[in-house]
């Protein structure tokens, strides 16, 4: 946690950043990647203020001079925004060491009816660890604070034997939603005796 607020901090020194930017950044290339539901959000929260964030980025060389600016009153397509390359490869680098986190805080193995699988297995779904780790900091939005509460509850998982699925099915199941229900609720109802961790 501490590493990837670290991070962010660099990033906003390196740029001169505010969070208000910093969000908006996210926003922006979430909704690149299909999922528009934040930057509406951060639309109307800044209101007239979201141009003038956005202008403030591209002063700051983070959206490149390439990218027009549309006119007050226009539709913004955050799909047209190219991003400085070399902002992103430092932007993605903190969701990669987030991702390198949740490997290495997740359990080694389960077993199930006395038969061992591999609890951080990602080739059923992702191509590598980097793509599933990209496609986690997408899922979480790049996240800090949401990353160190999942964190928390792999960590409460493994102490009460909850029942972990493999790695890339946490990922794309975003099953920390279900953990932090069994966590709330005790286990109750739930019996995990077929199911321990190694």
């Amino acid at each position: 946690m501490m590493q990837n607020l670290d991070n962010e901090i660099i990033l906003m020194e390196q740029y001169k950043l505010n969070p208000s930017e910093l969000f908006i950044i996210r926003a922006i290339l979430m909704a690149q990647d299909g999922n528009s539901e934040y930057l509406s959000k951060c639309a109307n929260l800044f209101g007239k203020e979201f141009r003038t964030h956005l202008e403030s980025i591209q002063s700051k060389e983070i959206i490149t001079k390439a990218y027009k600016m549309p006119k007050p009153g226009t539709l913004f397509v955050p799909e047209d925004v190219t991003f400085n390359k070399n902002f992103l490869k430092k932007f993605y680098r903190s969701a990669f060491e987030m991702g390198n986190e949740l490997f290495e805080a997740y359990p080694n193995f389960i077993v199930i009816d006395r038969v061992s699988f591999n609890a951080r297995r990602v080739s059923k779904k992702f191509n590598d660890l980097e793509d599933a780790f990209d496609k986690y900091g997408k899922i979480i939005r790049y996240d800090p604070e949401l990353h160190s509460h999942i964190i928390e509850l792999i960590n409460w998982g493994k102490e009460n034997n909850y029942n972990f699925t493999t790695l890339d099915d946490f990922i794309c199941d975003r099953a920390w939603t279900n953990l932090e229900a069994f966590r709330d609720n005790n286990g109750a109802n739930i019996n995990f005796e077929a199911t321990k961790l190694i």
